[in-house]
C-alpha cells in the first residue's frame, strides 16, 4: 500500500472533501484508484450510545490512511494506516472500541477522511451518548463517580472513572487496555513487567482532562517514569495528558511504541528535573502529539522512530530529537510534519537535533519527507540552534536527507561544536 504523506498529496493538487453524510472525492488518478468509505459500521447516524461501539470505516479503492476526529463533550482523534479500520484501532481480532459508557452524555460527532493517491472522502455520522437507567454516570471534571469500582475491569479493560493516587502502579498481566476517563487524574505511574508479553493500551477518553501526573519530586528512577517497561511488547499511548512526571513521561526502548494525539508537559520550568518525553523502541510512531517538557523529547536511541504531524516545544534544556549521550545506539528518525518551536529567551543547552558524548565515529540519519520539518520561533524567544554536538563528543555524523536547504543546511550560525569536540560533521543531501 502507498505510504504518500499528505503534504505530497497537497502538492499534487488534490482537495479535501467537506460537509457531512456523504462522502466525495477530489480524484487526480484513475477512478478506480479513488478512496471511498463504503460503511461506517458500528454506529448509525442519529444513535444513542451507552455501551462500547466498535466503529470500522469500510473502504474501497486505494487507501493510504484513515483519519477519525470525534467531537462533542469528549474528543479524541485517531489514524488508521492498515485495514481493517477501526476508530482507536485493533490488536488483530481485538477491537477496543470507544466506551461510551465512560464519555460525558451529549451530543457527538465523527468525522471520518480515507485518504488516498487518488484523492480524499469524507463522511460524518452524528449521535448522542446517554447511560442506562441504573448505570454508572458520566464522568463529571470533578473527578468522576467516586461510589463505583475504580477501576472497573471488563475483559480486560481497566477503566478509570474518577481521581486516584495509583502510585506506582504494575500492570497485571490479566490487562490489556488501561483506560483514563474524561475529567479523571491519576496521580502516579504505570510500571508493565519486563516479563509482559501481551500487547497493552493505555488510552484516555479526552485529550486535554484525561490526565496520568506524578506523585512527588523528581528522582532519578526509570521505574518511576509516568509509563515505564523493559518489555518487547506493542505499547500503544493515546489520546491523554502526562504531566510532571516523577522522572521521563515515558520509557519503553524494548517496546513497539505507537503514540498518537498524546500531550507532554512539564509546567515546572527551572529545567532542573529529567522529564524527557518519548523513549520506544525500533519502529515506534509519535503522531498527532505535543511534547513541551524540560528535557531531550524523542530520543533516537534504539532504532528507527517517525514523527507525524507532531510539534515540539523547545525549552531551554534538552533537545527535540537527541542522538545518543555516549558510543551507543542506532537509527532513523523519519520527519512527516515535524514543527519545532523555540520557546527560550536567554539560549539553549541543546540544539534541535543534537549529540552528546563519546567518541568512536558513528552515524544517526534525519529522513524528511517534503517538507515534513518546520521551525518556528515563539515571540520575545531567540532561535535554538539546529545543530548541536557537545559534552566532549568526537567523530560522530548527523546526516540529513531531503527538506529545505534553507532550513537545513549547516551554517557556522545555526551548528554548535561544543568545548573539546572534534570530527564531528553535519552531512546534507536531497534537499530542495
Amino acid at each position: 500500500m502507498s505510504r504518500r504523506s499528505w503534504r505530497q498529496l497537497a502538492i499534487a493538487g488534490l482537495l479535501v472533501a467537506a460537509g457531512g453524510g456523504a462522502w466525495a472525492v477530489a480524484p487526480t488518478a484513475s477512478a478506480d484508484d479513488a478512496p471511498r468509505i463504503t460503511q461506517l459500521a458500528g454506529v448509525t447516524e442519529g444513535a444513542t450510545l451507552s455501551g462500547t461501539a466498535r466503529i470500522e470505516a469500510r473502504t474501497s479503492g486505494t487507501v493510504d490512511r484513515v483519519e477519525f476526529s470525534l467531537s462533542g463533550a469528549s474528543t479524541a482523534t485517531w489514524t488508521e494506516r492498515d485495514a481493517p479500520y477501526y476508530f482507536l484501532g485493533n490488536n488483530g481480532t481485538v477491537v477496543p472500541g470507544w466506551n461510551a459508557a465512560a464519555a460525558p452524555d451529549g451530543a457527538y460527532t465523527l468525522a471520518v477522511r480515507a485518504i488516498g493517491p487518488g484523492g480524499t472522502a469524507q463522511q460524518t455520522v452524528r449521535f448522542t451518548v446517554g447511560q442506562r437507567v441504573g448505570a454508572p454516570g458520566a464522568t463529571p471534571a470533578t473527578g468522576g463517580d467516586v461510589s463505583a469500582a475504580n477501576p472497573s475491569i471488563s475483559n480486560g479493560v481497566a477503566t478509570f472513572t474518577a481521581n486516584k493516587a495509583i502510585g506506582k502502579l504494575s500492570v497485571p498481566d490479566s490487562w490489556t487496555e488501561i483506560v483514563i476517563g474524561a475529567g479523571v487524574t491519576l496521580k502516579g505511574n504505570f510500571f508493565i513487567p519486563a516479563n509482559r508479553t501481551k500487547a497493552l493500551t493505555i488510552t484516555g477518553r479526552d485529550k486535554q482532562t484525561s490526565q496520568l501526573t506524578g506523585d512527588g519530586p523528581h528522582v532519578k528512577d526509570y521505574a518511576r517514569a509516568g509509563v515505564t517497561t523493559e518489555a518487547k511488547i506493542k505499547l500503544t499511548l493515546r489520546t491523554y495528558t502526562s504531566v510532571n512526571p516523577r522522572f521521563y513521561h515515558m520509557w519503553a526502548k524494548n517496546a513497539h511504541v505507537v503514540m498518537s494525539g498524546m500531550r507532554y508537559l512539564d509546567t515546572r520550568d527551572l529545567g532542573s528535573n529529567n522529564s524527557d518525553g518519548f523513549s520506544g523502541g525500533d519502529d515506534s510512531l509519535i503522531e498527532n502529539t505535543l511534547i513541551d517538557t524540560w528535557d531531550d523529547s524523542a530520543k533516537l536511541y534504539t532504532g528507527d522512530l517517525t514523527i507525524r504531524d507532531t510539534t515540539i516545544v523547545h525549552n531551554r534544556n534538552g533537545a527535540p530529537i537527541q542522538m545518543a549521550w555516549g558510543d551507543y545506539g542506532k537509527g532513523t528518525a523519519i520527519l512527516d510534519g515535524l514543527t519545532v518551536i523555540s520557546n527560550s529567551s536567554d539560549g539553549y543547552n541543546q540544539g534541535v537535533f543534537s549529540w552528546a558524548g563519546g567518541t568512536q565515529a558513528d552515524t544517526r540519519t534525519i529522513r524528511i519527507v517534503g517538507a515534513g520539518f518546520v521551525r518556528k520561533v515563539n515571540p520575545g524567544m531567540v532561535e535554538a540552534p539546529l545543530y548541536a554536538f557537545k559534552d566532549g563528543v568526537k567523530n560522530k555524523t548527523i546526516r540529513v536527507e531531503g527538506g529545505d536547504c534553507a532550513v537545513v543546511r549547516s551554517t557556522s550560525a545555526n551548528t554548535v561544536q561544543g568545548v573539546n569536540t572534534s570530527g564531528n560533521k553535519v552531512v546534507v543531501t536531497g534537499c530542495e
